[in-house]
């Protein structure tokens, strides 16, 4: 009998102190801090104290995940929190490693960013995440240099970094700088040969170039800046957080929809956007403009103009009128056959911003009314910017076709008489271009490059 109690005894010690080490530990377990839900739209609220919860009696992959949703929505410090826990729970994810500098970097405390960057030396990279990646994380350590305004370490850091273009760029930047042009040209020749459209690395020439004093190859690069349209990314922000914007409320529900664009069932998408906008009520978020605007397309696609107008007044009160929304409006007159007040909305559109596709709905409208005159001026209008694209593509044929067309339409146009003349000039027929930035300067004398290219013309 004494032996059982011993042993109940033993027993009820032993549960006592393994429930007390749970309580402890539980106890000892971080909570997560949530933002003010007064300053946070309710629905994603609703979603944090979700996510939190989870967090909170989870390990470090639920961490992660609220850290992200904080991140989705621009909340920084409250991000940090999360993918320090996270990386302290599993000291091997590059996930919470690489997210936690990356909060320190984007709230200015690049020391300790870039001392977190380092890290990431001795981890595996995580495909999904770019900043875990030795040529993201390196390039971030740069550009943290870079705004403490240690250009020396800077270098150093995109130096180990060569063949990343982003930071062959920063480097030649940074040789420019200091007098270095020889060198920055090396490299940003070396980039070119691969990306023979590259604005960035194209104006980089030009400046390497002039600064050594050759003014003929500089001027060569300068006409080839002109044409070039291929951007180099230099800003890896938006496209680490993006993917986490679209997890949470209102966005989740657009995404939602947008996965559902390619279905060819117009009611269906119409009845899917009526949600997503219930959802948003009366929310003046960034999210409005995009969400009404898709429902205007599909209205437009549905031929229903009396609930597109009351879409674009719904955006009218939120004080949106865009070139996107009059456009829309002269859609909604179009529908209605109402072409005289379709004619006013595109007018004003074809001021603003300017598309192929607007001065080819006006030259068909001024058709149909035997106006030659105006149909043949957007006729003009629509060559000139298709001539534009082709230039700035590096395609002078198809260019030079369209460009005729324009001055052909529209031969008191002295835009399209200065590409006119630049693609000639561009093509070795040097008469021909005189003449036409002539012409253009005889309608427009103030047009200062044609003034400038008429002088190194006839230099």
């Amino acid at each position: 009998m004494i032996q059982l109690i011993r042993m109940l005894l033993i027993l009820l010690v032993v549960e006592t102190g393994y429930c007390g080490y749970l309580v402890a530990k539980r106890m000892s377990r971080p909570l997560p801090v949530l933002p003010n839900a007064e300053n946070i739209d309710s629905l994603i609220m609703e979603e944090y104290r979700g996510l939190a919860h989870e967090a909170e009696t989870g390990y470090a992959p639920e961490w992660i995940r609220l850290g992200q949703a904080f991140l989705g929505q621009g909340m920084y410090a409250y991000a940090e929190n999360c993918f320090a826990e996270a990386a302290r729970q599993d000291p091997e994810s590059a996930v919470a490693q690489s997210s936690y500098a990356f909060c320190l970097e984007r709230t200015g405390r690049m020391a300790d960013s870039t001392r977190e960057y380092e890290k990431l030396k001795d981890m595996k990279a995580d495909t999904s995440v770019p900043f875990t990646s030795p040529k993201h994380y390196l390039y971030a350590i740069g550009r943290n240099y870079l705004r403490q305004e240690k250009p020396d370490e800077a270098e150093q850091a995109f130096l180990q970094n060569t063949d990343f273009q982003p930071a062959d760029f920063q480097r030649a930047k940074l040789l420019l700088r200091s007098g270095r042009a020889e060198e920055a040209l090396l490299i940003v020749e070396r980039n070119l040969k691969e990306s023979p459209n590259s604005l960035y690395f194209g104006f980089l020439k030009y400046l390497a170039l002039e600064e050594l004093g050759r003014d003929f190859e500089a001027k060569q690069a300068a006409d080839q800046v002109e044409r070039a349209m291929y951007v180099v990314p230099l800003n890896f922000n938006t496209e680490f957080i993006m993917p986490y914007s679209k997890r949470l409320g209102v966005s989740k529900a657009i995404e939602d929809y947008n996965q559902m664009l390619d279905r060819d069932d117009m009611d269906h998408l119409a009845k899917k956007l009526d949600e997503v906008f219930e959802l948003m009520g009366d929310r003046r978020t960034p999210q409005v403009k995009a969400t009404v605007m898709r429902m205007i397309e599909v209205e437009f696609q549905r031929k229903n103009p009396e609930r597109m107008l009351l879409l674009l007044n719904k955006l009218n009160e939120f004080g949106i009128e865009e070139p996107d929304t009059i456009q829309f409006k002269g859609g909604v007159y179009i529908l209605k056959g109402d072409l005289k007040t379709a004619e006013e909305y595109l007018l004003r559109v074809a001021e603003m911003s300017p598309t192929i596709e607007i001065h080819e709905t006006l030259a068909n409208i001024y058709n149909d009314r035997n106006d030659t005159e105006k149909r043949d001026y957007h006729q003009g209008k629509m060559a000139l910017l298709a001539a534009m694209m082709s230039f700035r593509n590096d395609n002078l044929v198809v260019a030079e076709e369209a460009i005729q067309q324009s001055v052909d339409k529209n031969p008191n146009d002295p835009q399209a008489w200065f590409y006119f003349a630049e693609i000639k000039r561009l093509q070795k027929d040097r008469q021909a271009a005189r003449e036409a930035y002539e012409k253009c300067l005889k309608l427009n004398p103030n047009h200062g490059r044609a003034i400038d290219e008429l002088k190194l013309l006839t230099q």
